[in-house]
């Protein structure tokens, strides 16, 4: 059985970061789009369908928060992890507030953990969560018998 390929978009005005995530992703069954704004980006994402989009926090022209607002706002399924070597907790906290899935941190990035992330987002719901769901099934079939 053939695995699926998640479509990914990333967002950093910094070429070394976007062609690195590019060429991970790329080698890891995601088919990848980069853009080196929000500008851009926002353009991609009206065009195209995008399971999940790797975004820089800092960036010239919209910036990854407002990208994220707009993306959001316009009802796109599109998953969002917010890089960023400058966040502070404000920023997180307003990020996760607008609908943000994931804060990464670039100065502890790990790309095995980034791979993972993207993937449980591409995917929609987790095991974990699936679980969870499966778990507590039971109980509400039973509560709907005595109602």
């Amino acid at each position: 059985m053939q695995q699926r390929r998640y479509t990914l978009l990333v967002v950093d005005d910094e070429q070394q970061m976007r062609s690195t995530l590019e060429s991970y992703f790329s080698k890891r069954n995601f088919l990848v789009q980069t853009a080196q704004d929000g500008e851009e980006a926002w353009q991609k994402v009206q065009a195209q369908e995008f399971d999940v989009a790797i975004v820089d926090i800092r960036m010239p022209r919209l910036d990854g928060i407002e990208l994220a607002q707009r993306i959001r706002k316009d009802g796109y399924d599109t998953s969002i992890i917010i890089i960023t070597g400058h966040g502070d907790r404000d920023e997180a906290i307003k990020a996760l507030n607008i609908g943000v899935d994931r804060w990464v941190d670039k100065s502890s990035l790990d790309m095995g953990e980034l791979h993972e992330i993207a993937v449980q987002l591409a995917e929609g719901v987790s095991l974990d969560q699936v679980k969870r769901i499966l778990s507590v099934l039971p109980k509400s079939l039973k509560d709907m018998d005595r109602d």
